[in-house]
């Protein structure tokens, strides 16, 4: 492989040779994390990740490439997992259109209150109850209300959480109160 303190230092030829040397390497990792997740890659689309790859290695003067350490990983094995990384995060993006949690909960108006509870408003945020909306009155899964709102499921298992603790703490105090 090329020496990378010359690509560092900002030396064309040297960046051309890394590049030339890179790119087969990077360009099957790109398809490989595609085919991997299922998803078709056209010649286009494979091109454009690995540019983007490229472009995260030189980014803020280069701060990826020298962070690159020849102690723990081949050069080729890093540029594989920095290749997949970047894979992974365009694929993150391309997921369902998603709309802004306040229009997300117009659209899908008032839910009403389980029989016989009635739940003041101001309990829950509105992101808490959609979640719940979405969980339970719509049966999603936790994956597929992720996906819907464009956040990490851990964010809805997290809301989910706090929403349910937010509701028994209120259940347990009006018990109390109506003893």
């Amino acid at each position: 492989m090329t020496d990378l303190s010359a690509c560092l230092r900002g030396e064309k030829r040297a960046w051309d040779a890394f590049v030339a040397q890179a790119s087969p390497i990077i360009l099957a990792a790109v398809r490989r994390t595609l085919a991997a997740h299922d998803r078709r890659g056209g010649r286009e689309l494979v091109e454009d990740i690995a540019q983007d790859v490229f472009v995260r290695l030189i980014k803020d003067d280069s701060r990826l490439l020298r962070r690159y350490d020849p102690t723990r990983a081949s050069l080729s094995t890093w540029l594989t997992l920095v290749a997949r990384s970047t894979t992974l995060n365009r694929l993150r993006r391309r997921r369902l259109p998603t709309v802004p949690i306040e229009r997300a909960q117009e659209a899908a108006g008032p839910s009403p209150p389980p029989e016989g509870i009635e739940l003041p408003l101001e309990l829950l945020t509105a992101r808490q109850r959609l979640v719940l909306r979405l969980l339970y009155d719509d049966e999603l899964s936790v994956e597929a209300a992720a996906d819907a709102l464009g956040v990490q499921p851990q964010t809805i298992r997290s809301t989910r959480h706090k929403a349910i603790a937010r509701v028994r703490s209120f259940l347990k105090n009006t018990a109390r109160e109506n003893l």
